[in-house]
């Protein structure tokens, strides 16, 4: 298929200039061609007029039909130097008193003005006199002072100057459109080349960009107002960009060493095995040693898969209403030994409220955060999970006391491989994806994850669903009431 080449946007913007110069001049010239034909044929009918009242005078002072026919100088006289005019003298009955110079084509049928009135422009009528478009008025007029006998005069102008002027202006005119709406084209050219060149600056500075430099950022100093707008987004989405790339960066990075110690591990666990002969009892060591670094490979490498299905929307999600006591008491059973193990008390508070979300999902992300919360939690302190409606959503905590987490790391803790001092377990114990995968369920749910730390005193991991149901709503009615009244409720569940 043959590529199509487009226009440059100076070429097409000169064309446009042009394409509206050529069109408005072309208005304006045929408005003035015609006001001029207009303002002629008025000038043309107001000088018929004067010539049939002068005829009329004339008329009144011959003494007869006759006499003007023995002296019709003096109305000859009154059409000197008008080549075009054409005077005739009628008689009633239709006979030719006198003419100055016969009409080219035959008079059409006219109206008479009668004697009585004055002839108005109305009363001139258009005619083809051949040789062009003509003007002609017809008006009765009385010979002698006494005004008995009557005479129809007949004006006519002969349109052939006035046809071979106006083609001439019509053909200068045409002329001068099309030359002035070169003229602008070119013009338009110009101005619009001049006009962009703020425009080819930011090109310039944007081809100088790379990957090695994304941070070079577009100068919006002296460039016109409109052009602000473009480089100031040009330079947000360069820093989406450059964020992008840096996590990338780092994500590879971290991922790369997060694989390097499991391999590393196995490694050098085989070539020491394989320098000489083991018994039974040793490889069978080596082996289980191996196959815990094999399951860490293989979490990381499912958490990896997972954020990345996540990021694309590529997981199925399979809603339904969880109760919410139902769901945090399983997730408390499933980490009663390990807390027991740390030392930590594990206690639930869900009321009689419910979600709508995919179950394996729920229990994934709380399950993250309550194992992030045991490792976090020194012996003797405590691990809340709580629910509860905070501004029409359903919120899930799950709150521990400890140490907190530094003000620092509050902004990074959702990241990636990000690990605090006291934000994330060391690398033995995770790979930094538990929170992000935490994250990442929410956004699927269109809810958010959140944390809020008091240091020395505890940390409030929190999940909020978007929307509340039907029965929440009913609870949360009942325990307003239930404040109103002065009483509390006890919804707590625990063992």
């Amino acid at each position: 298929m043959k590529q199509r080449i487009a226009l440059s946007l100076t070429t097409r913007l000169a064309i446009l200039f042009a394409v509206a110069t050529l069109v408005t001049f072309a208005l304006v010239g045929t408005y003035l061609y015609k006001a001029l034909a207009a303002q002629l044929e008025r000038r043309d009918d107001m000088e018929l007029i004067g010539k049939s009242q002068q005829i009329r005078y004339l008329l009144r002072e011959s003494d007869s039909i006759a006499t003007i026919r023995q002296d019709s100088q003096r109305f000859l006289n009154a059409m000197y130097g008008q080549d075009e005019i054409r005077l005739q003298l009628l008689q009633p009955d239709g006979q030719l008193i006198m003419q100055s110079g016969a009409p080219s084509h035959a008079l059409p049928s006219l109206p008479v003005v009668p004697a009585t009135r004055h002839a108005l422009q109305n009363d001139v009528r258009s005619w083809n006199s051949g040789v062009g478009t003509g003007r002609v008025i017809a008006s009765a007029g009385l010979v002698g002072k006494d005004g008995l006998e009557p005479v129809q005069i007949i004006i006519a102008r002969e349109g052939a100057k006035r046809s071979a002027m106006m083609r001439k202006f019509g053909e200068t005119l045409a002329v001068a459109v099309w030359l002035g709406a070169m003229l602008a084209a070119m013009l338009g050219f110009l101005v619009v080349h001049l006009g962009l060149r703020p425009l080819r600056l930011i090109i310039t500075q944007a081809n100088a960009i790379s990957t090695q430099r994304l941070q070079t950022r577009l100068s919006n100093d002296g460039t016109p107002r409109e052009l602000h707008e473009l480089g100031s987004a040009f330079n947000a989405m360069l820093d989406r960009l450059e964020d992008g790339v840096k996590r990338l960066t780092q994500f590879a990075s971290d991922i790369a060493h997060d694989l390097r110690t499991p391999v590393n591990t196995l490694m050098v666990e085989t070539q020491v095995a394989l320098t000489k002969e083991r018994s039974n009892e040793e490889y069978q060591i080596l082996l289980g040693s191996n196959l815990e670094e094999y399951e860490r490979l293989a979490r990381i490498i499912e958490n990896t898969l997972f954020l990345a299905r996540a990021d694309n929307a590529q997981l199925a999600m399979h809603t339904e209403v969880l109760e919410l006591p139902v769901e945090l008491e399983r997730i408390r059973d499933y980490f009663e030994g390990l807390a027991e193990d740390a030392g930590v008390a594990l206690t639930i508070n869900a009321g009689a409220l419910a979600i709508e979300a995919d179950p394996i999902l729920f229990r994934r992300a709380v399950s993250n955060l309550v194992s992030n919360a045991i490792v976090h939690t020194p012996r003797g302190s405590f691990i809340h999970l709580s629910a509860s409606v905070v501004d029409a959503k359903t919120r899930v905590t799950v709150e521990n006391g400890g140490p907190g987490i530094p003000a620092e790391h509050l902004p990074h803790i959702f990241e990636r491989f990000y690990r605090g001092d006291a934000a994330r377990a060391p690398s033995m114990y995770s790979a930094g994806l538990g929170l992000a995968i935490v994250c990442a369920i929410m956004r699927l749910h269109g809810g958010d994850a959140g944390v809020t730390s008091v240091a020395g005193e505890k940390t409030v991991f929190y999940l909020c669903f978007p929307g509340v149901t039907k029965r929440n709503k009913r609870r949360s009615r009942l325990r307003k009431r239930s404040k109103q009244r002065g009483a509390t409720p006890s919804v707590a569940v625990g063992r």
